[in-house]
């Protein structure tokens, strides 16, 4: 009972601030208001290139609309806020998904409380939970699909690989990083059939359900008009951009440098910039922190700062106090990203020596999820488009190899230490978070 109730606070806790930023908040990164001003105004979805943003899915858009219409929300503000209080409610079930997720793992109880809270108060994942875009649906059911897949594997459940059908439906006619579920529903069938774990008259049928869902994703998705249109069901908002050298930078590269070469982009972790500036310069000169053209530094940086990416500009915490700590963070995370990847590695030795299937689902989710991130920065280039978001679908397997990696700490001094790290971190995130709810006070 005593647990319990230390478990509420605990999620209480992290709840306060996604209501309190939901509330105050008044902008986005990027406005995907637009799209539904624009299908308000002619009764029909705006064409791929009408706005910055209308080369978006429909569907979730459709679904704000809907509720705008019930409250008789037709301007600008009054969607933002249906938006994304809409938004609140759905990052309120990705902090649900982590509580539970974390209180099943195998640690001891303190570990678990102290990883809920350090995954819970994550300031990027509230940053944006708080605004009104497409992202934190698509977080949230690829965190559901990872818990619902590991529960099928358990038990081979029709219902629920029709839930996982569902979440892969959902997701790829919401955004585009959504149809990574696809490939690795589709990876994780493979790998069930090789290692002789399902029948193949299971994994047959399985696997026409899934390509049933092609036709399903391309029209409600809006993938088959723009195929039709333009050529390319892809189509997002920025040009593809000539292909980086390997090594040699090159002078073909428009808009903002991020991707500059192979090598330095994503060979790099440039974490001595990043602790010197640690956030973005977002211009097109040439005045640019080095870690900017960094693809991992990038991803780090935007993990424990919720104004890292100084976008959108408003949000710009310039407080030296606050750059301080956040300074600090990147330090002290720089162990526990040792013991990330020793979660990986520890993941990778069970795939490969037992064919375990939980581990292979992580490593999927992550590693699929991770190539997609960066593929999409190679391609675009720009700097922007390395973001963490894209990878927090992943959510869950993070969670996990974070909590693996712990597990294999043998020594009481390094666990105590490691513990002594994430309580620390988490304290920093607080104080990051605090200055952050100044910043958009100040925007009221």
């Amino acid at each position: 009972m005593k647990q319990r109730t230390i478990i509420l606070i605990a999620f209480f806790v992290c709840l306060v601030p996604r209501v309190i930023l939901t509330a105050i908040n008044k902008t986005a990164n990027d406005d995907h208001i637009a799209p539904i001003l624009l299908w308000n105004e002619k009764g029909i979805y705006p064409t791929t290139k009408d706005c910055w943003e209308c080369f978006q899915p429909p569907f979730y858009y459709s679904v704000v609309k809907s509720l705008a219409g019930l409250v008789n929300a037709n301007t600008e503000d009054e969607l933002r806020i249906v938006f994304q209080w809409l938004n609140f409610v759905i990052g309120l079930c990705c902090l649900l998904l982590i509580f539970y997720f974390q209180f099943k793992s195998s640690l001891l109880f303190k570990w678990n409380l102290s990883l809920a809270l350090f995954w819970g108060l994550n300031p990027k994942l509230i940053a944006i939970s708080i605004q009104a875009t497409n992202d934190i649906p698509v977080i949230a059911l690829g965190m559901l699909f990872t818990v619902v897949l590991l529960k099928w594997i358990e038990n081979k459940n029709n219902i629920l690989f029709a839930l996982i059908l569902l979440t892969v439906l959902l997701a790829a006619i919401i955004k585009g990083n959504g149809l990574i579920l696809f490939f690795i529903l589709a990876a994780a069938l493979f790998f069930f059939f090789v290692t002789k774990q399902i029948s193949f008259s299971a994994i047959s049928l399985k696997t026409v359900l899934l390509l049933a869902l092609i036709p399903a994703i391309a029209f409600l998705g809006g993938y088959y008009d723009k195929y039709k249109n333009y050529g390319n069901p892809f189509l997002t908002n920025l040009p593809v951009a000539p292909a980086p050298n390997f090594i040699t930078p090159d002078t073909a590269q428009g808009f903002r440098k991020g991707v500059t070469t192979v090598w330095d982009s994503f060979f790099g972790f440039k974490i001595k910039s990043l602790i010197e500036q640690p956030y973005n310069v977002n211009d097109l000169s040439d005045n640019y922190p080095a870690h900017r053209t960094s693809f991992f530094a990038q991803l780090y940086g935007q993990f424990s700062n919720a104004s890292f990416e100084r976008a959108p500009p408003s949000w710009s915490v310039t407080d030296n106090t606050a750059t301080n700590f956040t300074k600090v963070n990147y330090v002290l995370q720089l162990p526990l990203l040792l013991l990330f990847l020793l979660g990986i590695f520890a993941a990778l030795k069970q795939v490969v020596k037992e064919f375990s299937l939980q581990e292979f689902i992580h490593l999927a989710m992550f590693l699929i999820y991770l190539a997609f991130v960066a593929r999409y920065a190679h391609n675009i280039r720009d700097f922007a488009n390395m973001k963490l978001i894209f990878l927090f679908p992943a959510l869950l397997s993070m969670i996990y190899f974070l909590w693996k990696g712990i597990a294999q700490l043998k020594s009481l001094v390094l666990n105590n230490t490691a513990l002594i790290l994430v309580n620390a971190s988490t304290l920093l995130y607080v104080i990051n978070l605090a200055y952050f709810h100044i910043r958009l006070f100040a925007n009221l």
